[in-house]
């Protein structure tokens, strides 16, 4: 059997982490960079659509696809 890349991969989300990192709920994401925030957890957003500061609560980035740091 052949090596499969895509057999480990797997999407994760903000959302995915939010309940992981509670903390994240209390910060206003339009005076703090998200990004920033998840670097310090070993966690980067990847979306193309994500922009700093666009979204307050962290639930409204939810969607955005993030990679762990390793």
């Amino acid at each position: 059997m052949a090596f499969n890349p895509d057999e480990f991969f797997s999407t994760i989300t903000v959302g995915d982490i939010i309940s992981k990192f509670k903390h994240l709920k209390t910060i206003d994401f339009k005076e703090v960079s998200l990004n920033t925030e998840l670097i310090k957890l070993n966690y980067e957003v990847v979306s193309k659509e994500y922009t700093d500061f666009e979204f307050s609560d962290i639930e409204q980035y939810a969607r955005f696809e993030i990679d762990e740091i390793v």
